[in-house]
């Protein structure tokens, strides 16, 4: 695959991510997982590690949304592994804090101190407090706003 069609590949991806954060604000969560898995696969297919597991994340909450805790966590784990392996140190922090906030819906309180302070500690480390990662992580708190409305709303 040549540098054009890996752009256009993950500019596509990109776009598929936009349309699914736009669903998440319809609350059509299931169009959502359906387009953020079809950006999984492009990036997945062009090699682009960091975003793949960025967006995965991302799944995770959305499912999380759907009250699919189980498959929440997978994603969360397999996007934990992949910073691991890379060694984003941001990437770790907002996995660790969505998993924090999981244990913290569920009332696993230690649980969930513990993941919040595994990110805190991460980030302050990071050196990629970048624009992108800004951006990445405006995506993720309004998503997790999203989830404590339904969490609050459902109690």
């Amino acid at each position: 695959m040549n540098a054009v069609d890996k752009y256009s590949t993950d500019n596509i991806a990109d776009n598929e991510m936009i349309i699914a954060v736009d669903d998440v604000v319809k609350k059509d969560y299931d169009s959502a997982v359906v387009r953020i898995k079809k950006a999984l696969a492009r990036l997945k297919s062009t090699g682009h590690v960091e975003k793949y597991a960025e967006y995965l994340n991302i799944l995770g909450l959305v499912y999380e949304l759907e009250n699919d805790e189980s498959k929440a966590f997978e994603c969360y784990l397999e996007s934990l592994a992949t910073a691991e392996i890379i060694r984003s140190r941001d990437l770790k922090a907002m996995v660790y804090s969505n998993i924090g906030s999981s244990y913290s819906k569920m009332g696993r309180d230690k649980e969930a101190q513990r993941y919040f302070n595994d990110a805190r500690d991460e980030y302050d480390s990071s050196s990629e407090k970048s624009e992108e990662c800004h951006k990445s992580w405006v995506m993720f708190d309004y998503i997790n706003h999203a989830i404590n409305d339904r969490y609050v709303a459902l109690s």
